[in-house]
Order: structure tokens, then C-alpha cells, then sequence
């Protein structure tokens, strides 16, 4: 208790140092010259020289897009005082424990305080030699803990493109300086999403890496208030958003790669969007969300940690369980529903009453012996139904893409026309032999014939709690309308019609052509 109250107290103390800052260079400001006023700046990292000079003053830009605040430039309206305190707040919330200590300690675990928590193991594998490395960390919350991915792929001109930075732990950072010294220096830093899971430690990946150039999906946002991106970590001057085309890229992408994007989809509360790259010379697709594949295969980064696959492997919380191959598939069974469904058909999830009085720390001290739910139905069907190709996520399936179907088949026809022979997704199995038809086919579940037989679709008793959510946030007014499926009774323009397409910041949900 004494701890939590000295935690509070400087997290208090924090908090309010930062605003009266803030405070005391707002009204500075409002007397600064509109035109000119000191900045400070840094001269090339060989020399570590500070340096000053007189400029226009930066402008905070939310959301990766061009600055919509009604302040004059160089000045801090309240409203951003706010959001600084807020932003401070995760800071605070990991102040005593930032210390790395250990290679797989990460200081700022705080900032989204989920498993693993401060202990994130990297683990490294090369897929192609000399040009693809993949590095995977566990990330989830209740001991659902799934891969978690980032992608290196060596510039044919010299030089590493990260794709979907993890957190930057020693042992992570490690890894990468051993590819600069063999391949070149880390040149551009990629956030293909806008999903709290990747963007959280993008922006502290990106400090580690002070040439590289940081590229960030279009769409990005926060919650509940909007923040610029410099006060989510990503370093002024070199933070850009993802070009739509060629003509806007760097040079060095041009011959490498092709690259498309999807949405951003923007809700009232939220956002969804992803661009994905195309690697040339070896026909590899690195995407984060839009697809995954699901496979019995336990993946390798459980192997130093089997803690979250024996919490899950029980069917009740006092079953004992040898920690074996057999066991351990089990749970990776149900952790890959949990991390779906959310709650899948065959748990039974206890009241609060019944959790609390039932707990048992002495047969495991995991969230205080608290083991929530029984499973009492048949997961391995439903693990099966999601089998046999690749899936996109119930969660995108039912609250999200199907919003927008006629965007989304677009997109998956451009993406599908390139020579794809692999796919690197940010979750679950890594390295997937399929196509771009195989991609395409994916997204089946947004015509009105369906998904075809044989390939992955979730059974409707595991979709009930996203059915019902559905139903809530469109009453709500937090999602649209589901519009018509693509193919059926209504036509691409009517469809198109039904869609609509939200705004933030400047940035609205693009629309096809009808």
C-alpha cells in the first residue's frame, strides 16, 4: 500500500510539473515573435554538437496530418496542455520500474501495462538469407499471448526497412545492430497500422534509430483525446506519413517495393487501416492484421515460457497438468480462440461472486489464483473451422471491413494481382507459402456466395459475443450500418451508397468508384 501511494504521489508530482512547463512556454510563446524564435536542433550524430538556429517554430500535427488546432504556430493551446497530462500518465505509471536491468527488460512497459509485462524475449529467425529477418515478442493480456512481429529486409542499395517495430528491449536492439554491421544501417522505420499493439512502441523504436526515417499508416489517432504524434514518442523532423504512391516515395523503395493501403477506416471512436509491402526480389508480402494464418504449430517464442499455455490448458482451475508437447498444444488451442472469439463458444465464464470465491493462488498465483471461466464445450471444432488457409480476423469480419466492403475487395484485388509467393503477418504462424489468390480468397466472406468450402470460416456459436457487440455499437452510433455483401441483389453503386464515410482530423475513409 505504502508503495502504490509513493507511485500515485510522483505520478501526481509528474503530471503537474509538466503542465505548469507547458503553462510557463505557453505564455512565453504568446510573446515570442509569430515569425521567428530559438529552437534548438542537432548537428550530424557523428560530432553530437547542439546547435542552434532561428525558424518558423514546428507545429504539433495530430494524426499524422496537417496541423488542425486553432493556436497560432509556436504556441500551446489548454487543449494541448491536457492531452500532455494525459500522455504523462502512462509514463508515470511505469516511473519505478524503468530500469533494464536484463536483456529482455523493457523500461516503458508501463505506457500499456499487458503481458508480458516488463520481460519481453525476442527471439530471431531468418527467412531468407541475407535479406528477410523476422524478430517475435509475446504480447496479450490474461495469459492470452500471441506473437508479435516485426520484419528486416535488407535495401538492395544498402541498408535495413523495419516493418512493425516490437518493443526496443536491449535483447531486441541487440539483434538489429548485428544486422547494421553486417548489411547497413536501419534507413526507414515502418508502422503499417494504426492499432494500439504496434504503435505503442513504434514511437520509442524509432528514438533508438536517430537517421532513420519513420513512416506511419495514414489515420492515426488517440484515445480518448487526440494527440500530436511528437507526444506519442515519434521523433520530430523525420516522422512522415506512408505515401499513396510512387511519385512521393524515397527513391530507394521504388525498385524494392510495391506497397497499397486499406482505409483508413474511421469510426466514431476509433480507426482501422494497414499498407502492406510487396517485396520484389523475393516475392514476399509483409502485412500486419489483414490476414494471419491459424495451425496447431506452437510457435517458437513459447519455448523459453510455457506459463500462458498451461494457465489455459486447463479445463477448470484446480486440474493438474504435466507441462508436455500434447498439453501445451492444447493451450496454444485455446489462447488462438481466446485471442479471436474473445469468448468462444465453449467456456463457461464465471460471475464475479464465483471467480472471487473460488480462486486458488496456492495451486497458481497468476492474477491472484482468479481463474475466471470452465471450458465446458468442444474448442477443438472450433479451432478446426478456422483451418485450412488464411483467415482474417473474426473481429475485422463482423465490426470493421465489412462496413466497407467494396473498399476492402478492392484493395484485396490490387494486392492480389502482385507475384506473391510468401506472407509475413505481425500474429501467429510466420513464413506462409500462399499466393495472392490465396490472399484474395480471404476476403470471400464479403460476397454474398460466401466463403468457399475448404477454407477457414468461423463457427456462428463462436461469433455470438461479436454478434452481439455488433448489434450494440451500431445501435449506439460507435460503428455504421452493415451495407449489402458485394455480388448479390444490389449493385456496386448502391452498396457504395449505403457506406459512409466518416472523418477525423482531415482525414476521411476513402471511397471507391462506383
Amino acid at each position: 500500500m505504502m508503495w502504490k501511494t509513493t507511485q500515485a504521489v510522483a505520478l501526481l508530482v509528474l503530471c503537474t510539473v509538466v503542465s505548469l512547463l507547458l503553462t510557463v512556454c505557453s505564455a512565453f510563446s504568446s510573446f515570442a515573435p509569430t515569425n521567428q524564435f530559438a529552437t534548438v536542433g542537432y548537428s550530424n550524430s557523428n560530432t553530437g554538437r547542439i546547435r542552434t538556429r532561428c525558424e518558423t517554430p514546428t507545429k504539433l500535427h495530430t494524426s499524422s496530418e496537417p496541423n488542425n488546432n486553432n493556436t497560432p504556430d509556436g504556441t500551446v493551446s489548454r487543449r494541448q496542455i491536457g492531452e500532455l497530462t494525459i500522455a504523462s500518465i502512462g509514463l508515470g505509471t511505469s516511473f519505478l520500474g524503468t530500469r533494464e536491468n536484463k536483456p529482455t527488460d523493457y523500461g516503458l512497459w508501463g505506457i500499456l501495462p499487458i503481458g508480458p509485462y516488463k520481460t519481453k524475449k525476442t527471439i530471431i529467425e531468418t527467412i531468407v538469407p541475407d535479406q528477410i529477418w523476422t524478430l517475435d515478442q509475446k504480447f496479450g493480456i490474461l495469459n492470452v499471448q500471441v506473437p508479435t512481429r516485426t520484419t528486416i529486409i535488407k535495401l538492395s542499395g544498402g541498408g535495413l526497412f523495419v516493418y512493425d517495430p516490437i518493443a526496443a528491449t536491449p535483447e531486441c536492439l541487440s539483434f538489429i545492430r548485428e544486422l547494421e554491421k553486417e548489411h547497413g544501417a536501419v534507413r526507414h522505420i515502418v508502422l503499417g497500422s494504426v492499432a494500439i499493439e504496434h504503435k505503442v512502441y513504434a514511437g520509442v523504436f524509432a528514438q533508438k534509430f536517430p537517421e532513420a526515417q519513420v513512416w506511419l499508416q495514414r489515420g492515426q489517432y488517440s484515445f480518448p483525446t487526440d494527440l500530436p504524434d511528437s507526444f506519442l514518442g515519434f521523433p520530430l523532423g523525420r516522422t512522415n506519413t506512408l505515401p499513396l504512391n510512387k511519385e512521393d516515395a524515397p527513391e530507394e523503395w521504388k525498385k524494392d517495393f510495391d506497397w497499397d493501403t486499406l482505409g483508413p477506416v474511421i469510426s466514431r471512436d476509433g480507426a482501422f487501416g494497414e499498407t502492406v509491402f510487396y517485396h520484389k526480389e523475393t516475392k514476399t508480402l509483409l502485412c500486419t492484421d489483414t490476414v494471419l494464418e491459424v495451425t496447431e504449430e506452437v510457435p517458437a517464442i513459447f519455448d523459453s515460457d510455457h506459463t500462458p499455455l498451461l494457465y489455459h490448458a486447463r479445463d477448470y482451475m484446480e486440474e493438474k497438468l504435466d507441462d508436455s508437447e500434447e498439453v501445451r498444444k492444447k493451450g496454444w488451442r485455446r489462447v488462438v480462440l481466446f485471442g479471436l472469439f474473445f469468448s468462444p463458444q465453449a467456456i463457461r465464464i464465471k460471475t464475479v461472486d464465483e471467480a472471487l470465491s473460488s480462486r486458488r493462488p496456492d495451486i497458481n498465483p497468476d492474477f491472484a489464483g482468479i481463474y475466471p471461466f470452465d471450458w465446458v464445450g468442444d474448442d477443438v471444432s472450433s479451432f478446426k473451422a478456422l483451418q485450412g488457409g488464411l483467415l482474417v480476423a473474426p473481429i475485422l469480419q463482423k465490426l470493421i471491413l465489412n462496413r466497407y466492403a467494396i473498399e476492402t475487395l478492392d484493395f484485396a484485388d490490387r494486392v492480389a494481382k502482385w507475384d506473391i509467393k510468401r506472407i509475413i503477418p505481425a500474429h501467429l504462424k510466420n513464413n506462409l507459402k500462399y499466393t495472392g489468390k490465396d490472399y484474395r480468397a480471404a476476403f470471400s466472406f464479403l460476397e454474398a456466395s460466401g466463403t468457399p468450402p475448404g477454407l477457414p470460416k468461423p463457427l456462428a456459436l463462436d461469433l455470438k459475443t461479436l454478434n452481439d457487440a455488433e448489434i450494440n455499437l451500431t445501435e449506439s452510433g460507435a460503428i455504421i450500418k452493415c451495407p449489402p455483401l458485394v455480388g448479390g441483389d444490389f449493385s456496386r453503386a448502391e452498396i457504395i451508397a449505403q457506406e459512409i464515410y466518416k472523418c477525423r482530423g482531415g482525414m476521411c475513409t476513402p471511397k471507391s468508384q462506383a
